[in-house]
């Protein structure tokens, strides 16, 4: 993992002693027992189910998109309540094929609850805490009952809450968290996760109020989830904090380029791209089409370029013409996409998002803002069905 500057402020220093204690995801270690024996237990099963919201879903859904080239079977997410989205579900997953995985540490959220209804004939494991609706659901339905750990959702992408349906689908889980066991024992030290927060800090400072994230991986893309819960529910309270926007690059090219080169000069760019992918394959255009013109150039001129070179040359293009305009830019590069890489890769933001925080002086675990709008939809459910 490289990460580079371009027209940024350069990074400043880090001061042990205006970190919190070191937060317990960074020497949390996940019962890698449990997780192999419940692979063998649900080893006749070929899809995984997950139903959540936020930290409880995000990180897997990362995890696995940038390493179900590893995969050995199929994981879906359910992270909404749309009746359309469930009924495509249920007409390919069957009790029978399917384990269901549900997740919440309060174990009190609706939707979640309301979606996990659908789904309770299903094989079940509950992941939640010592006292909760979902563990009470669970005993009465005799599900399987896993205890979170006493993590934040959103930090939990290294635990058994994240890694364990990964495991289930024959990932290899123990790489990822030594991938980010490195990182993590620099908590107090500079590090690359440390720079990016202080360097987007200081532009905060100067009127930078939104962070674009164009991605140069389509297995990449799915991490963008987990990297905006990260930053807005970490650090965007008290008035502070940056929007950040992430799309699926070279796509966004072709609309979100305008704004980030066109519209308000209040934007940095935070790229992110993979130096190496899982396959090689080269452009190959058929002969009879070589004297074809484009862009003043035969198409045969073009011709036998490796699509990793095409995705490398699309974002430099984009990066050099913002290096050109003066706009603030970071570039993190993924060296592979093995397991390691990718649990550095997930250590980084959880890192980033407890940095950036401190330097805004605001609590990188709660989420207030989140809670109440949660009490008001319940509301309305009562006052539905005419309780309230």
């Amino acid at each position: 993992m490289k990460l580079d500057f371009y027209n940024c402020p350069s990074p400043s220093e880090i001061n042990p002693s205006s970190l919190p204690e070191p937060p317990l995801f960074l020497s949390y270690a996940p019962d890698s027992d449990l997780m192999e024996s419940l692979s063998r237990e649900y080893a006749q099963y070929r899809n995984i189910l997950i139903v959540g919201h936020g930290g409880s879903i995000n990180p897997a859904y990362g995890l696995y998109f940038a390493l179900k080239n590893r995969a050995k079977k199929q994981i879906y997410f359910l992270n909404t309540t749309d009746p359309d989205y469930i009924y495509e579900l249920k007409q390919a997953l069957s009790p029978e094929n399917t384990v269901v995985l549900a997740t919440s540490k309060s174990g009190e959220t609706v939707t979640q609850i309301e979606a996990l209804s659908q789904f309770m004939q299903y094989p079940l494991i509950c992941v939640t805490g010592k006292s909760s609706p979902l563990r009470a659901m669970a005993e009465k339905l005799r599900a399987k009952i896993i205890l979170h750990p006493p993590i934040g959702g959103r930090y939990t992408g290294l635990t058994e809450v994240n890694l364990l349906p990964l495991a289930l689908a024959g990932i290899d889980a123990e790489k990822l968290v030594k991938g980010a066991k490195d990182l993590f024992r620099q908590y107090d030290k500079n590090n690359l996760a440390w720079e990016a927060a202080s360097v987007f800090f200081q532009l905060e400072e100067k009127g930078v109020m939104d962070v674009f994230m164009p991605v140069y991986s389509h297995s990449l893309f799915p991490f963008s989830a987990l990297i905006v819960q990260l930053c807005h529910e970490s650090f965007g309270k008290n008035g502070k904090g940056q929007t950040y926007f992430a799309h699926e690059a070279p796509e966004s090219q072709h609309h979100t380029n305008q704004r980030f080169f066109g519209g308000r000069k209040n934007i940095a760019g935070f790229f992110i791209s993979a130096e190496a992918f899982n396959h090689q394959t080269d452009v190959l255009y058929p002969a009879l089409i070589h004297t074809v013109q484009i862009k003043k150039h035969e198409i045969a001129d073009i011709d036998k370029i490796p699509l990793a070179k095409t995705m490398e040359f699309e974002m430099q293009g984009t990066l050099e013409d913002a290096r050109i305009n003066g706009i603030p830019v970071a570039h993190l590069t993924l060296s592979s996409f093995t397991e390691e890489e990718i649990g550095a890769v997930t250590a980084f933001w959880q890192l980033y998002a407890v940095y950036a925080s401190v330097l805004r002086g605001v609590d990188p675990f709660d989420q207030p803002q989140v809670e109440s709008s949660k009490k008001i939809s319940f509301n309305k459910r009562l006052l539905f069905k005419g309780l309230e």
